[in-house]
């Protein structure tokens, strides 16, 4: 640890020297064609590894910029790519207006960072999707897995109404890492949850990689990766203080929404302060009113930044999110009487970075990250009047990154660090008998530790004057996982006598450990054939180690019984992408075709009718392919659609692996209300969904019509006002989403839900 101060202070005190004398600047706004700012525009000058996003009012502010010249790169949904080169004078701030022109289809110019370098989508090999916080705000989404269903390649899980995850080329949960601001989303494998536990009005940006990409992120990732990136403050040339109030209304289940956020800001320090309240009844549903679906929860951020010095930022961040009798819609194994919620549900999260630029010759940027987060999850199942289980858990994460970008030549541009993280488990189960005042209490799992220490290197490799983008990585990583003993009863208490050694107390789990040594790599190549076509391949092995729940799970549901394998190996996969993107001013097409062969995949096996078992499958077939279009025939029309497939087999057993979502398709249509905003008018089907697991329902097919309402910003005085309105499942179609869990949490969606809400900005 000394060592690593002392090196640390060497890097701080050289990077400090070298860029005291810099202190040119540039500021100004960024504005669409017709006057109107353009917030969240990115501004950006790639070669330095500099960036910032543009305020509510468009304006934007880079200090500690290099004198001579640069490369000036902005970017904005649904706007061309503005880039020119400027000069920037020694000791002087250069002032500007950049006004970007309109497009209609996706020109894959919008920023992403889940490849650990800031680069274009269009300029990556990985297939990625990015939702920006506007496109967010767009449709009534309860969480951020409501909000990425559209995209190809992705299915929600339900697990409830706010209980919600994502599913990636038929992979879910476990084996997709979930990030918020770089810290991993790690709880129980049932019933996560996890992404409900994010402020979907807080994220600026969420980017998703299908596909496995375990060489960036370790463990977990054979799926691919889901990179939520929280909203945060803007530097500016001069004191400022700017904020948001939104408000929203849902008839499905009477929801309501309010948000707030504040920002202040100067040249050399930031302050971001947002909060929201959201509250919804039971959802209606064409056959009745879905019981315990309801939820309450509140959600409050804070982050600030400093910059002492040019080429020197510290910052930090907070979030606190709070959900309070949160219903779980019962299923297929619940009595009819039955009911299950959380009472309480929480996340804190805490994240510091410092951020050099440019520390010495070859490193652009060198980032020291820490991050710790506290999930805690109560449940409460009341199988009958007068039993009730109360499950209660706790998952703390802490975590360690340094990574740094370096450049050798025109050529490499490299990404390489340290990753290392450690997850706790401690929890345990009360079963209360009302009619005989006796409360027991047990332990689903022993306390548990997971430990990933990973080092990786991906190099990004320009030839042919760029028309070739060659990506080459590595990472090994050492995991390491121990478990305290635990008896299958802790105690039980009967008229308040407490008695913590009863006869039938017996040894559940002994207290072990074990280490595993595990290694990814990754190839991929990006070819630009001409200014419009682009051909990619990408090839991976990645891999998972098994989770804490999955170890040492021993958890009744309502009836189920879900029992984990602490001998589980690891599962390992290998994966192959082959890519088509065509990106015109009036066109956009992507296409992928996937195959991932995985082995000792983990899943719950039924052994009998209500009992599962996690179990290796000894080898399995995933296969399949995604299809976006947009067109664009006349004005600002346009119409779009995707298609997504995907085939799970288990081919030892020559049967279908669980989980996968039908055949999917999406037609819409979006086109202009005059100068007043946007319209959207989408069909959403799927097929029947007759390649189920055992112990899995068959999933008939259905069509469902959306139509969505977004006007412009108008602005009164200094104040904008803008408007999203819409209708969900417009024919109020009675329909169930095949991938829900496997108890049968969910037998029908929402019905007809109209909604509206209204953001001010000043």
């Amino acid at each position: 640890m000394r060592t690593l101060s002392i090196v640390m202070l060497i890097l701080f005190a050289t990077s400090s020297r070298a860029l005291l004398a810099q202190h040119a600047a540039i500021s100004g706004t960024v504005t669409s064609s017709d006057g109107a700012p353009l917030s969240a525009a990115h501004v950006a000058l790639p070669d330095a590894l500099r960036g910032v996003v543009a305020d509510e009012q468009g304006r934007f502010y880079i200090s500690g910029v290099e004198a001579g010249r640069q490369r000036l790169r902005v970017t904005h949904v649904g706007f061309r790519v503005e880039e020119r080169e400027i000069v920037v004078e020694q000791g002087a701030t250069l002032r500007l207006t950049i006004t970007l022109q309109p497009t209609t289809v996706d020109m894959g110019e919008v920023r992403v960072s889940a490849t650990r370098s800031e680069e274009l989508v269009r300029n990556v090999p990985l297939p990625m999707q990015v939702a920006v916080s506007e496109q967010l705000l767009r449709a009534p989404s309860v969480g951020i897995a409501d909000a990425l269903d559209a995209q190809p390649g992705v299915a929600l899980i339900r697990d409830g109404v706010w209980g919600t995850d994502v599913s990636i080329r038929g992979l879910g949960r476990s084996n997709v890492v979930t990030l918020v601001d770089g810290a991993r989303i790690e709880t129980a494998t049932n019933h996560a949850a996890g992404l409900s536990l994010v402020d979907i009005n807080d994220v600026d940006r969420v980017e998703v990689i299908r596909g496995a990409a375990s060489t960036l992120y370790g463990s977990g990732a054979t799926g691919g990766v889901v990179n939520i990136i929280s909203g945060s403050g803007h530097y500016s040339d001069a004191f400022r203080f700017s904020g948001a109030l939104g408000s929203g209304y849902g008839s499905a289940n009477n929801g309501a929404t309010g948000t707030l956020a504040l920002d202040a800001s100067a040249t050399q320090w930031f302050a971001r302060l947002s909060s929201t309240l959201r509250s919804a009844e039971d959802v209606r549903t064409p056959l009745g009113t879905l019981r315990d679906s309801r939820y309450h929860d509140h959600a409050l951020s804070a982050s600030a930044g400093l910059r002492p010095w040019d080429g020197q930022e510290v910052s930090a961040r907070y979030q606190r999110v709070r959900a309070e009798d949160v219903g779980i819609p019962g299923g297929a194994s619940f009595p009819a009487n039955a009911s299950a919620r959380y009472p309480m549900e929480e996340r804190e999260l805490f994240t510091a970075a410092w951020t050099s630029t440019a520390p010495l010759p070859a490193v652009r940027q060198l980032t020291l990250r820490y991050v710790h987060q506290l999930i805690e999850r109560d449940v409460e199942l009341r199988s009958s009047p007068v039993v009730t289980l109360r499950p209660s858990a706790e998952h703390s994460m802490h975590g360690v990154q340094l990574l740094g970008n370096l450049r050798f030549g025109e050529r490499h541009n490299i990404s390489s660090g340290v990753d290392a993280w450690q997850r706790r488990y401690t929890g345990r189960r009360l079963r209360e008998n009302a009619a005989t005042k006796t409360t027991v209490a047990d332990m689903p799992l022993p306390n548990a530790t997971f430990r990933s220490i990973g080092v990786f290197a991906q190099d990004e490799i320009a030839l042919f004057d760029g028309a070739t983008r060659i990506t080459v990585g590595g990472r090994a990583d050492l995991i390491h996982v121990w478990n305290d003993e635990a008896y299958n009863i802790l105690y039980i208490e009967s008229n308040g006598v407490r008695n913590t050694a009863p006869p039938s107390r017996v040894l559940r789990w002994t207290a072990a450990e074990g280490q595993d040594v595990s290694w990814s790599a990754y190839a991929g190549v990006l070819h630009r054939v001409s200014g419009a076509l682009d051909l990619t391949l990408n090839l991976a092995r990645s891999f998972r180690a098994p989770a804490l729940e999955e170890r040492y799970q021993y958890i009744e549901l309502g009836g189920s019984t879900y029992i984990g394998d602490p001998d589980l190996a690891s599962e390992q996969a290998t994966a192959l992408d082959l890519g088509v993107r065509l990106r015109h001013e009036r066109v956009s097409v992507t296409a992928n075709a996937f195959a991932n062969f995985m082995n000792d995949l983990v899943v719950d096996r039924q052994v009998l009718d209500t009992l599962y078992v996690k179990d290796n499958v000894g080898e399995a077939r995933l296969l399949g392919g995604e299809l976006g279009v947009e067109y664009n025939p006349v004005a600002r029309f346009v119409l779009y659609g995707t298609l997504s497939y995907v085939r799970g087999r288990d081919t030892g057993k020559d049967s279908d692996l669980p989980a996968i979502p039908p055949l999917t398709a999406v037609a819409g249509l979006r086109l202009p209300l005059w100068d007043l905003g946007h319209a959207d008018v989408s069909l959403m089907a799927t097929d029947d969904q007759e390649h189920v697991a055992t112990g899995e329902k068959s999933t008939p097919g259905t069509a469902v019509v959306n139509a969505r309402l977004r006007s412009n910003t108008l602005r009164f005085a200094g104040l904008g006002v803008q408007l999203f309105a819409g209708v969900e499942n417009l024919f109020d179609r009675a329909w169930r989403r095949h991938i829900s869990t496997l108890r049968g949490l969910v037998n029908v969606e929402p019905g007809r839900n109209v909604y509206v809400r209204v953001r001010m900005l000043w």
